[in-house]
């Protein structure tokens, strides 16, 4: 390509002097110039003449790509930045499992309801406080016409012997003072008659003993038959009177009979102490 281009201006300069030395400026023949060219032209050898091309703009001449810059170099003039957020690296979402469809429920075919087997009732479980068998015993000798029931005696039995759990410690201590608290009015009256002492008097097992006073009964009478012995059950002579008893048993450990310690009564809604006349 570039042998072509300097044969090409070679022969434009032949051109251009024959021009020059012909003289021929404005009134130089056509003719005379075609005979110059082609007289140059034929000294020319085996070199092809091609119309003369209409001039390219200058291509200017392409630089060289510039070298990747190393990163290393720049760090002598600048100090690198560092980068306002550290790079996180990329997470991978991951993507959302498309929902399953439920299946369809299908509805279930109505099947026949069997009727359920009636439960027979339970028998309500026995309070530990009372059995029935001394229930039985303690409402057997109560006068006709008079009752009491299952939850008024669990109450009454508790009290009787809370009572008689008072007294205990009355005889212990021979409390005259605090045992009248416990007498009702008619056993106070009753046992305050000299005559009536004089009767107790003479069934005492110890003779000699003389009962002037209430207080001798407390001390020779009431004391002496009673203390150590621990009252088990109650039983009703009417809704408001009792009797406080030891019970025994025989030798197969059966209920064998009472023993009668106390004599009660519901005054006001409180149990008193009540001492039996002669």
């Amino acid at each position: 390509m570039g042998m072509k281009r300097r044969n090409y201006l070679k022969i434009s300069s032949i051109v251009f002097a024959a021009t020059l030395a012909s003289g021929c400026v404005a009134n130089c023949s056509h003719t005379k110039e075609n005979e110059i060219t082609e007289t140059v032209l034929q000294d020319v050898p085996q070199q092809e003449i091609k119309p003369e091309p209409q001039p390219e703009p200058e291509k200017v001449a392409e630089a060289p790509a510039p070298k990747p810059e190393v990163k290393a170099a720049e760090a002598s003039f600048t100090t690198p930045k560092p980068d306002p957020k550290p790079k996180e690296e990329a997470k991978v979402e991951p993507k959302p499992e498309p929902k399953k469809e439920e299946p369809k429920v299908q509805p279930k075919k109505e099947e026949p309801k069997v009727q359920p087997k009636k439960e027979e009732p339970k028998p309500e479980p026995k309070k530990e406080t009372v059995a029935d068998e001394e229930y039985t015993r303690s409402v057997a000798q109560m006068a006709e016409g008079q009752s009491v029931d299952v939850e008024t005696f669990n109450k009454d039995k508790e009290a009787v012997l809370a009572l008689i759990n008072e007294l205990n410690s009355v005889m212990k201590e021979q409390n005259y003072r605090d045992w009248l608290n416990y007498l009702d009015e008619e056993s106070k009256t009753y046992w305050s008659n000299k005559s009536n002492l004089k009767k107790a008097q003479k069934r005492l097992p110890v003779k000699g003993l003389t009962l002037a006073t209430l207080e001798d009964y407390f001390k020779y009478i009431f004391i002496p038959s009673r203390q150590g012995n621990e009252m088990d059950e109650i039983r009703y002579e009417t809704e408001s009177s009792v009797k406080a008893v030891q019970i025994r048993t025989d030798e197969k450990g059966h209920y064998a009979g009472d023993t009668v310690y106390y004599y009660l009564r519901k005054v006001n809604g409180s149990w008193k102490l009540h001492l039996p006349q002669m």
